[in-house]
């Protein structure tokens, strides 16, 4: 059943409902438009947003089409290794809540945000509730309408809000949709749950998917693993997701969602990837999470580590005592070894990127490794100079596929001879799968990538 939001951050309210110009409007329904944003086994990078024009007979559908005003440029581009390295940390920083703090998940859904930092948007709606969250509590604005709705940015953040091209008025809150359907339809994907449009800074909106739990990982656990995989590598795909979904239930809490949709937290695409393999893998681990000291472990997890896992102290300075190193099984993976060849052109503006220019490129050595020889930093030097470097963010800046490489002299540019695909912490996706293969269950592999944990159940009954 779909549940509907009762109550929402207030810090992100506006003011109340002072701007609203009430008119009369017919009961039909209709369209929606977006300025398309960035937004997915697992790379630690950003994938491009899913695009769609196909207009569906019922539910509620979002698509992209052109603004009503010129587009506008990303408060931070996705794909800036910075912007990359900052939301990767993000996942170690955050403090996971102790059980006893955590809500119902029966009926308190996860906030997971489908765009961000919008100017405009467009829906179809079929049978749908148009509500507003404000300090004062919920405002209804037109119940079981049917037709195309429109949501304009207007300054100073304002969203002015059209119904079949007739003015609703002008709001300053987050605009609910609720519906009777079993889904909605966001970027030409159907998604299980509601919609809400969520004030952002600079006067823009994000556009959010409130889903309950376990309707959450039915997309998640087929959009992290291959549902072809054994099926005990996918139910502990799905304890590894349920758990960092808990987790980081409230992370972004501020900003009015949970999680984002892609590799930067978990990648969930809706019911498109819903596949009958890892639903039952769901369905088996129903309520499980893995635990270290009365909280759900922050589960990180990734696609190959070439051999061996490293500790979150050592990649990423940050002490999870649950993410130590461990030997993986990953050697059927195809990037399990790899090599990649950067020219002297890409690898300065990469350096530029991340703040340096050191002219035309001499050198590049690693100077600090972990005990499992992935580069913690380098040293590059040219024409103009030498710079040192975090490993990390000169691998999202080079575009390389871990920190687990050696470098040597290549033409004008230099190659690189690495292995692993990833952070190296926690569960290994291709390890999982091996271990699965070898007649290990999902409990076993779990506490192999994880070092000292428990399953516990969120007695999650749906």
């Amino acid at each position: 059943m779909i549940q509907s939001v009762r109550s929402l951050d207030s810090r992100l309210v506006l003011s109340a409902l002072a701007t609203r110009q009430a008119v009369a409007v017919p009961t039909r329904s209709l369209p929606v438009a977006v300025q398309p944003n960035p937004s997915g086994l697992r790379t630690d990078t950003l994938s491009q947003s899913r695009l769609s024009g196909r207009i569906p007979a019922t539910g509620i559908h979002f698509n992209f089409s052109q603004p009503l005003s010129a587009p506008q440029a990303p408060l931070q581009a996705p794909g800036d290794p910075e912007n990359i390295f900052a939301l990767q940390m993000q996942k170690l920083q955050h403090v996971a809540p102790a059980l006893e703090a955590l809500p119902d998940f029966k009926t308190t859904p996860l906030k997971i945000a489908i765009e961000k930092d919008q100017t405009q948007a467009a829906f179809v709606l079929n049978n749908a509730t148009l509500h507003l969250t404000t300090p004062a509590g919920d405002a209804l604005i037109l119940n079981a309408i049917s037709g195309e709705l429109t949501a304009q940015v207007q300054e100073p953040g304002n969203i002015s809000l059209t119904l079949n091209g007739a003015t609703l008025g002008v709001f300053k809150a987050h605009l609910q949709v609720t519906h009777t359907n079993e889904s909605l339809r966001i970027n030409g994907n159907d998604f299980r749950g509601d919609l809400r449009l969520v004030p952002a800074a600079a006067g823009r909106f994000h556009v959010v998917n409130d889903v309950l739990l376990e309707d959450y990982l039915k997309s998640v656990v087929p959009s992290e693993s291959p549902a072809s995989w054994p099926q005990q590598s996918l139910q502990a795909q799905a304890l590894a997701a349920r758990t960092y979904a808990v987790a980081n239930w409230g992370k972004n809490k501020n900003a009015g969602f949970d999680m984002n949709d892609d590799t930067s937290d978990q990648v969930y695409k809706g019911m498109s990837t819903e596949h009958p393999a890892t639903q039952e893998a769901v369905a088996a681990t129903r309520g499980q999470i893995i635990t270290h000291g009365n909280k759900p472990i922050t589960a990180l997890f990734f696609s190959t580590s070439g051999g061996h896992t490293d500790s979150s102290k050592e990649v990423w300075g940050v002490e999870l005592p649950y993410i130590q190193p461990v030997p993986d099984f990953d050697q059927a993976a195809s990037r399990y070894r790899w090599s990649l060849s950067r020219s002297q052109q890409e690898l300065q503006v990469a350096l530029q990127e991340l703040g340096h220019n050191v002219g035309t490129i001499r050198s590049i050595e690693g100077v600090d490794y972990t005990a499992h020889e992935r580069v913690k930093s380098l040293k590059i030097t040219g024409t103009q100079g030498s710079v040192t470097v975090d490993g990390n963010r000169f691998r999202f800046a080079a575009k390389l596929h871990s920190t687990k490489f050696k470098i040597s002299a290549s033409g004008s540019g230099f190659k690189f001879d690495g292995g692993g695909w990833g952070h190296a912490l926690g569960m290994s996706q291709w390890g999982a799968r091996q271990m699965a293969k070898d007649g290990y269950n999902a409990a076993e592999i779990v506490k192999h990538y994880y070092t000292g944990v428990a399953i516990q159940s969120l007695d999650v009954s749906l």
